[in-house]
Order: C-alpha cells, then structure tokens, then sequence
C-alpha cells in the first residue's frame, strides 16, 4: 500500500472526464480550478449580478488567477459590488475588465472602495460604463491613496467637465497611473505626472473649452508621448490652443484629433505649430471640415517639417486643389512616409498632381486614394508614376472609378515596379478583361504580395485568368475575390491555379456563387496544397454536408501545423 499511487486526472479516458463535467455546475468548476487557472475571459456572457457575485468569492481566496475579462456582462451596480467585495481581499488578480456592463456611480463607489485596500491591481477597464462624474470622483478619492494601479480606462462615461477636475485633482498626488484613457476635459500642467505617457480621451464630448487646460499642460510637460482625443467637440479654437502647446512641446509624438469640428482656420494653427515643432510625427486629423485652404496651411508646413512621418487627411472635403498642395509638398518633404486621403473628393486633376510628387519624392511608402473621384484617366497618371518610383509599397484605389482601361495601366507598371507590395483596387468597376490584364502582370511581377480586388465585376472568365496566372506567380499571398461574380467553373479553375502554387495563403471568397460543386473542387485541390488552408466563411449558398467535409479536413491539417486560413 506504501507504493499506491493515486489516479492523475490527466490520465483518464476523455470521456469519463465529459461525464464528470456535465454534472458539475459552471461555479464547482470555476471552484476547482481556482488555484490552478491564471486567465479567464468570460466576456458576453450575460452572466449578470449572480455571475459576479460567485466570482467575487473565489476571488476573495484565489490566489493565481492574474487577469479577469468581464466585459459586456450586464453585472450592474450589484455585480460591481459583489466583485469590489472579492478585491479587497485579493493577491493575485492585476488586470481586470469590466467594460460596458452598465456600472453607474454606485457601482464605482464600490469598486474605488475596494481600490483603496487593493495593493495588488494594476490594470482597470471601466470603458464605456455610465460612470458619469459622481463617479470619478470616487475613483480620483481612491487614486489618491492607490499606489499600484498604472491604467485606468473611462472613456465613453461621460464624465464632463466636473468629472475631469476630479481626476486631475487626484493625480497632483497619485505618481503611479501611466495610462489613463477617458474622454475628458480638463487636465491641467500640475496633473502630468513623470510617469504618464499615453492619455486617450476619445468620445466624450470635449470642447474648445476642455482643449484649452489641455493644451496649457502640454507646454509643460516633457514626458506624454501619445494623446487621443478623436470623436469630441474641438473646434477651431481649441485646435489653436493645442497648436499653441505644439511650439513648446518636446514630447508628443502622436495627436489624434479625427471626428472633431475642425475647419480651415483651425487646420491653420495646427500647420503653424508644424513649421516649428520637432518631435509629433503621425497627426490624425481625418472627418474633419479642413478643405482645400486648410489642406494648402498643413502642406505649406509640410516644407519646412522634418519630423511628422504620417498625415491623416480622410474625408476631410479635399479636392483637387488641396491635393495640389499637398503633392508640391512632397516634392521637398523628406519625413512624410504615410498619407491618407480616403474619402475625400479628389479626381483626374489631383491624382496627376500626387502621381507627379511620387516621381520626385523618396520617402513616401504608404498612399490612400480609396473612395474618392478616380477615373481611369488618373489611373494612367498614378501608374505611370508607379513604372518610376522606388520607394512606395501601398497603394489605396478602392471606391473609385478606374474601370478596365485602368486597371489595364496599373497592370503594365506591375510588370515594371520593384516595390508596390500592397495593391487596393477593391470596387472599381472592374470586369473580366481588367482580370485579364491583372493575370498577365502576376506572371511577371514577383513582388506584390497583396491584392485586393473585391467588389467588383470578374466573372469565370477573368478568374480563369486569375487562377491561371496563380500557377506561376511566386509573390503574392492574399488575393481577396470577396463579392465579384464568380461560379462554379471559376472555382473549379481556381482550384487548378492553387493546387500547386506555395505562396498564396490566403484566398477570400465571399459573397460570391460558387456552390457546393465549386466547394468541393476547392477541397479537393488543397488536400495537395501545402500554404492554403480554408475557413466556414464562403456564404455561398454552400451545402452543410460539403462544408462539414471541409471543416473535417481542416481539422485534420490544423493538427499538423498552423496553417494561414481562407476566408
């Protein structure tokens, strides 16, 4: 008896250890593991107060679980409390979610409570909760005594001018918060502490008002890197306070200021500060009301800049004139590496003028033109330019109007460009011959790697050229089909194409027709295939047996090795 062992759990047959699952409730599981499991995440699992409340208790005894995801659980004010129970008694947990769970201030009262006694906490999401300044003030009474928490989330609160004065009041004393995400306000030039390094205040219905103690902190403050303030209220006026805090800024590397209230005068104190500050380099300024004057102060900056590297200019009413200005710009710019123009009104006329900036300029890698007026007349413009440039790696186009004819001049610069890597032609009119001309140039070019051409009009002929160029091209992995007209007979010559290509791993097929049938040649073909595996999301009027075959086959190669998915 001396030399017994007992059984290990490990050691029983499966499904004896199902059987002895399915009669244990969810909290004698969770009870079981609790000195063993290290992370959960039960976000979305309506689990409720109930829920919470049984995870507060084995939290009050837990001690190797370290991280707990609750999100999107509608625990309320009860569960909150329930698990402010648990944490003050905790010694292992440091990171805990409980985004958009309905917590109001009551519920933050509790959990700041149990802040107060927590030494061990260091991560908290509160995000969008109904938290509302009563109870940030709880939270900032807490944070004045807490030495080890290092990120707070509140954004999307509401939080409010009075909410922000709190917080601000609290971190003169706190010196361990070096994330605080919220959406706020106020924060004044004694509030930036030496640790603090990213703030993200984004939708939280921030004005000129709350831009203005902001930007004063900036003046002063040598250690913030990252500032979010995307999806407020700003205006002109606190764009020009922010601008101010630019020209005395050392710090700042990153702004982001999209979905505000913007305009050409405001986009003018932020191209000043420009002229002069030395540190931001990627500016968000997208869905704003800037315009073509706006967009001619931020290029005239663009001159004399040597730092920012990326632009944001999306939807932001530019036209052809502000494309201009902003492509005579890049004739002298050396530090601009990623412009963003999607979404605005740029045609014919602005696309010549950017495609003219590409011959001069040596920095730029990344250019999005997608949803704008593009016709094929500045596809010949851009592509002409691509035959020439030795530094651009992606290419934006989707949303316009390229057409076949387009497509055909950005075909023939593949045939010629050694850098392009990323190709956007997602919804551009094009049809089985533009497919054709593609087809060609992927037998020659062996540098593109991405190429999107969804929502458009290829048919089984053009993706007969498609699937055969796939068999000799060596470069590119991801060719997205997603919405086109595609059927059973392109599938069947896709499946030909892929069977013996090693590159392509990842192949989108969505929304298209190919049936069971074309399924079915699918899953014959990657059996041989050693880079292309394929995922449940065809929508294509797909048969649940023949989909349960593929799934099965997958099953079986995933075992083998993590296999890149088709989708």
């Amino acid at each position: 008896m001396a030399n017994q062992t007992g059984t290990s759990f490990l050691t029983l047959p499966v499904e004896l250890i199902h059987g002895i699952l399915d009669h244990q409730t969810d909290y004698t599981i969770l009870c079981s593991m609790r000195n063993t499991l290290t992370t959960l995440d039960l976000r979305s699992n309506k689990i409720g107060h109930v829920g919470a409340q049984h995870l507060g208790y084995i939290l009050q005894h837990n001690t190797t679980l370290t991280t707990l995801y609750l999100g999107w659980n509608e625990i309320g004010d009860v569960g909150a409390e329930r698990l402010a129970r648990g944490l003050r008694h905790n010694t292992a947990l440091t990171t805990l979610g409980l985004e958009s769970n309905q917590i109001e201030h009551v519920g933050a009262q509790y959990l700041s409570d149990a802040l107060r006694h927590n030494t061990i906490l260091t991560s908290l999401e509160l995000g969008y909760n109904r938290i509302g300044h009563v109870g940030t003030q709880h939270f900032t009474d807490a944070l004045r005594y807490n030495t080890t928490l290092t990120s707070l989330s509140l954004e999307s609160n509401k939080i409010g001018d009075v909410g922000v004065q709190h917080l601000i009041d609290a971190l003169q004393h706190n010196t361990a918060i070096v994330i605080l995400s919220s959406s706020i306000p106020y924060i004044y030039h004694h509030f930036l502490i030496s640790s603090l390094t990213t703030l993200s205040f984004e939708s939280n219905q921030i004005g000129d008002v709350g831009a203005q103690p902001l930007a004063a902190a900036l003046r002063h403050n040598k250690i913030l890197t990252t500032l979010g303030l995307g999806w407020n209220e700003i205006g002109d006026v606190g764009a020009q306070q922010l601008a101010n805090a630019l020209r005395h800024n050392t710090a700042l590397t990153t702004l982001g200021l999209r979905c505000n209230k913007i305009g050409h005068v405001g986009a003018q104190y932020l191209g000043d500060a420009l002229r002069h500050n030395k540190t931001l380099t990627i500016l968000g300024l997208g869905y704003n009301q800037i315009g073509d004057v706006g967009t001619q102060n931020l290029a005239t900056a663009l001159r004399y800049n040597t730092a920012l590297a990326t632009l944001g200019l999306e939807s932001c009413l530019i036209g052809d004139l502000g494309a201009q200005h902003i492509a005579d710009s890049l004739r002298q710019n050396t530090s601009l590496t990623t412009l963003s123009f999607e979404s605005n009104e740029i045609g014919d006329v602005g696309a010549q003028h950017l495609a003219d900036a590409l011959r001069h300029n040596p920095t730029l890698t990344t250019l999005g033109l997608g949803s704008n007026q593009i016709r094929q007349t500045g596809a010949q413009h851009l592509s002409d330019a691509l035959r020439h440039n030795k530094t651009l790696t992606t290419l934006g186009l989707g949303y316009n109007e390229i057409g076949d004819v387009g497509v055909q001049q950005f075909a023939d610069a593949l045939q010629h460009n050694t850098t392009l890597t990323i190709l956007s032609l997602e919804s551009n009119k094009i049809g089985d011959v533009g497919a054709q001309y593609v087809a060609d140039a992927l037998q020659h070019n062996t540098v593109l790697t991405v190429l999107d051409l969804r929502s458009n009009q290829i048919g089984d002929v053009g993706v007969q050229q498609l699937a055969n160029a796939l068999r000799y091209n060596i470069g590119l992995t991801v060719l997205d089909l997603h919405g086109n007209r595609i059927g059973v007979f392109a599938a069947q010559h896709l499946a030909d194409g892929v069977r013996h290509n090693t590159t392509l791993t990842t192949l989108g097929l969505t929304y298209n027709k190919i049936e069971n049938v074309g399924v079915q040649h699918l899953a014959d073909r990657l059996r041989q295939n050693t880079t292309l595996a394929i995922r449940n999301r065809w929508r294509n009027q797909v048969g649940g047996d023949v989909m349960q075959e593929i799934k099965e086959f997958v099953n079986r190669i995933k075992e083998e090795e993590d296999w890149p998915l088709l989708y």
